[in-house]
Order: structure tokens, then sequence, then C-alpha cells
């Protein structure tokens, strides 16, 4: 497995453990509408989601609906978004990541397979 802080990038999901509830965000999204849809069922998101990029950034940062500790939202592949709107998510997803602190009553692990980190680290311009 390859780290490149906040994603995991891996070449076969991690077995989730009891304390583990895990989203599945499908191969083949195409729009953001599409996108938000496979997030709101996935990840259980409270009625009043807004299915806008700002109500998932607020809804990533509280996870109170969920019983479990550990959120693990796992991607099968890269959304096939538009450039600017992928930007967007992977940005989200990673200010998400980053605002749970050690000893809270959640986490959230974002993965991705190996196969997209260049195309992740390509969009956020990241740097090892």
């Amino acid at each position: 497995m390859n780290n490149i802080e906040p994603f995991n990038f891996v070449d076969a999901a991690r077995m989730p453990t009891d304390t583990d509830y895990v989203a599945e965000v499908p191969v083949g999204l195409t729009s953001a509408e599409a996108l938000l849809q496979a997030l709101y069922d996935g990840l259980q998101l409270p009625g009043y989601f807004g299915f806008n990029w700002n109500a998932l950034s607020d809804c990533l940062r509280d996870l109170h609906w969920l019983q479990q500790d550990a959120i693990v939202l796992r991607h099968v592949d890269l959304p096939a978004l538009p450039a600017a709107q992928l930007r967007i998510y992977l940005e989200i997803l990673v200010e998400a990541v980053r605002s749970w602190r050690p000893g809270e009553e959640h986490s959230l692990r974002v993965e991705f397979p190996t196969s997209v980190r260049e195309s992740v680290m390509r969009l956020l311009t990241w740097s090892e």
C-alpha cells in the first residue's frame, strides 16, 4: 500500500473491522450529480443533505448519523468528472480527512486504487 497523506492508495481493499463503516464509490460516475447521489446513498447522508459541494464538505466533517467509529470512503476508480469538478471533490476530501483528529467520535479514511495515484497527484499538484 502506498500512502500520500491524506489518501490511501491500495491495490486491494483493506478488510473492514467491526468498527468500520465502508461506503464504496462505484465506477462509472460521470457527473457531480451522480457522484453526490452515490455518496448520499453510500454514506447514508441525512435527509437535509443539499446535494452540492458545500453540503458534502459539511457532512464529511460531521458523520454523527453513523454509529461506527471508522468511516472508509472506498473508490473503485476515480470519478470521471471534468477536471475542475474532480479537483473540487478531491480538495473537499483532503479537508474532511484532515479535519478529523485522533480521539474524536469518528475518523474518515479515503481509499483510491493505486492505478489513479498519478492522476490524483497531478490534480492536487502534490509532490512527494
